[in-house]
């Protein structure tokens, strides 16, 4: 069962890799919509930028994999703190919760 942390992180992959394929494909567009102009300079464009979309792509597929992985490493690690202290962390909640009701009180002054 995924953790509350582990669909919020997904919610904003999928938002962030949906952004990235839009622009993706807006330059895809632009790039198809360039090729009926046929000069030396346009050519090298289209070059660099068929390049850069390749790049793109991988990095894109990299780095959400290793987000992914970073992600869960940091959940086992919480998990296994909070399993092993577990009156240290309901402490830790108590003071903030007493700092979050100290500072509630006084902007409601």
């Amino acid at each position: 069962m995924d953790s509350p942390a582990d669909n919020t992180l997904g919610n904003a992959k999928d938002y962030a890799k949906g952004q990235i394929n839009n622009f993706i494909e807006n330059v895809e567009d632009l790039t198809h919509a360039l090729r009926d102009v046929d000069t030396p300079e346009i050519a090298r464009v289209k070059a660099k930028v068929k390049i850069a979309l390749a790049a793109a792509k991988s990095a894109l597929s990299d780095g959400a994999a290793q987000v992914k992985n970073q992600a869960r490493q940091a959940g086992r690690t919480t998990d296994t703190y909070v399993r092993d202290n577990p009156w240290q962390v309901v402490g830790i909640a108590a003071l903030i919760g007493v700092a979050i009701g100290i500072i509630a009180t006084r902007r409601s002054d």
